[in-house]
């Protein structure tokens, strides 16, 4: 099975008198086989599903633990007894054991003919004589390597995190980490994962990170410092950096290594060395959760298909002495990539987990009243809105097909709404209302059995309804009765003192320089704004808050309006100056 390819799928097709070949086997295997290694591979993914744990047996010699693994191609890896070798008896053993000081232990699926035996038809055209082999054992090759895998696509976190190498050389590796979708306005974190990769001495390092729409203590720059010194001798460190996303809509950020900016120094001496790179994210005004997901149906089709070159997964990596000539074992660490299959029982149980300490921390919260599960809200803390909206069907429709409604307000202003949606099995007034599943209510007929939808436009305060058919219909019209209700916690705002603040409050730029600006609220949920500058050729500004000076010297005033509340306005002053006409 060296094809890689699942698609186009071909089965053989059957009928008697139909005379049968070697081909016509092997179709209906890889058909089979192609079909459960698709489900495998974009149901599943890849990686250990249980098991495989490497374990020391003594200085010398490893354990490979019974376990199960899906490799890229979705092909099942069994290690049905655990298997003990001595490290030089690994392939790849004598070329990967160097100056490093540690192995990656790798596995990947391997398969080989098995059983040979007399063919009667003979074999000469594949060079084999009269000997065929009856068998194709399935199994596994576990080898060393010293490389690192190309890229971490097959992780888990490649989904919502970049991660960069900015500096690898003199035994030590800086890795940069940043989630590449954040909030605006919301906190984030920038990990430097710091690797010693054999060096000996102790070391430290300082570099500076430019951001963009990020962050730190009220700066766009931080500097990052560390001191091999100030943490417990081990072979990883990490550091985590607070940082804040710039409310802005839908904008590029990042937290890119300033060049030159690197001091290193090792055993107290300076060395000669570069950073480079850094991380991207994008700041949005909606979900990151909801970005992920986005971008995981968009791309992952394409990714899966395309990746189609060998990719082992790595089970440990297993640190070294050097003793003469000989290597000894130091420790062993399993899953360094956490190449793990998170399969559904293990989901339920840890969902389960989630739901108890939810529960225990809702229980353990000041002035908190045991309540049923499914009370409602009390009707104080809602408001309800009603209606109904006629569908047309033109001359009816058959079953699957869609209907959509003109747009509807619903009248309790902006923001999240849930709409719950019944259907009137006629569209008179005293017509009977069916919520849920109109196939209950077979017996007393209906002339439209359809699945109901609504989507919310929570920045216009209005919803469509949608309906899909269950069943064929001759009807020409339905109509459909919806119910509004919005959570009004957030209301108890209208009635408190609102205002709008802009950050900084006066700002120095020399001529075609750029800066951000941010606004701050209270006591708004709706926080979209619009920015203008009052003055005609006082620069310009984005929707973003992102400013750029004119040409022109002087004192300009930079205005923020709230889009939901007009009457909600905050204005800064920034003041444009020449340097060159402050040098003459």
């Amino acid at each position: 099975m060296k094809n890689l390819n699942y698609f186009p799928f071909a089965r053989s097709r059957y009928f008697y008198g139909k005379l049968l070949t070697v081909d016509d086997f092997e179709t209906e295997q890889k058909y089979m086989n192609d079909k459960r290694r698709m489900v495998n591979r974009f149901l599943h993914g890849s990686g250990v599903v249980c098991g495989m744990n490497v374990v020391r047996v003594d200085d010398r010699t490893i354990s490979v633990e019974m376990g199960l693994a899906l490799d890229f191609a979705g092909r099942e890896i069994v290690v049905d007894a655990p298997v003990i070798r001595k490290l030089d008896m690994i392939d790849g053993y004598d070329e990967s054991a160097g100056e490093d000081g540690y192995l990656y232990l790798c596995i990947e699926y391997a398969e080989e003919d098995t059983e040979p035996v007399h063919s009667i038809a003979g074999s000469a055209a594949r060079g084999t004589g009269e000997v065929e082999y009856n068998k194709v054992s399935e199994g596994y090759r576990i080898f060393f390597t010293a490389q690192e895998p190309e890229h971490e696509g097959f992780t888990t976190a490649n989904h919502y995190r970049d991660t960069k190498t900015v500096y690898w050389g003199n035994g030590i590796r800086i890795k940069q980490c940043l989630n590449r979708f954040l909030t605006a306005g919301g906190e984030a974190v920038l990990t430097v994962l710091v690797e010693n990769m054999g060096q000996q001495q102790s070391f430290a390092f300082d570099y500076d990170v430019a951001l963009t729409c990020l962050e730190h203590e009220g700066k766009d720059r931080l500097r990052v410092h560390f001191d091999e010194k100030d943490f417990p001798k081990a072979g990883r460190y990490r550091l985590d950096i607070p940082l804040k996303a710039l409310d802005v809509r839908s904008a590029e950020g990042g937290a890119q290594v300033v060049s030159d900016s690197l001091s290193l120094t090792v055993g107290g001496r300076g060395v000669a060395a570069q950073a480079a790179g850094g991380n991207l994210c994008r700041v949005l005004s909606g979900s990151a959760e909801g970005a992920v997901m986005d971008q995981y149906y968009r791309t992952a089709m394409e990714d899966i298909v395309r990746n189609t070159y060998q990719q082992s997964i790595y089970l440990a990596k297993i640190s070294l002495i050097q003793a003469g000539p000989s290597y000894y074992i130091e420790s062993v660490e399993n899953m360094p990539f956490r190449q793990y299959v998170f399969n559904g029982s293990l989901s339920a149980a840890m969902n389960d987990l989630i739901l108890a300490k939810l529960d225990r921390l809702e229980k353990e919260r000041p002035g908190a009243a045991p309540a049923p599960a499914a009370a409602p809200a009390p009707a104080a803390l809602r408001s309800v809105a009603s209606g109904s909206v006629v569908v047309n069907l033109g001359i009816g429709g058959v079953e699957g097909q869609r209907f959509f409604s003109q747009e509807i307000a619903h009248g309790l202003g902006l923001g999240p709404v849930h709409i719950g949606l019944g259907t009137a099995w006629d569209i008179h007034d005293d017509s009977p209302i069916v919520c849920g599943s109109p196939e209950v209510f077979d017996e007393e007929g209906g002339e439209v059995h359809a699945e109901l939808a609504a989507k919310v436009d929570v920045t216009k305060g209005t919803f469509v309804v949608g309906l899909r058919l269950t069943a064929p219909t001759s009807a020409r019209h339905v109509r459909i009765h919806w119910t509004a209700v919005r959570d009004t916690k957030e209301a108890v705002h209208d009635r408190e003192q609102r205002r709008i603040f802009i950050r900084p409050d006066v700002c120095e730029l020399e001529v075609r320089e750029t800066c951000y600006f941010q606004t701050m609220f209270e006591n708004v949920s709706d926080q979209r704004v619009r920015w203008s500058v009052k003055e005609p050729q006082g620069g310009e500004i984005d929707e973003n808050g992102m400013y750029t000076a004119p040409s022109t010297v002087g004192v300009y005033e930079i205005v923020a309006e709230s889009l939901a509340h007009p009457e909600l306005r905050a204005s800064t002053y920034v003041v444009v100056r020449d340097p060159m006409q402050a040098e003459g």
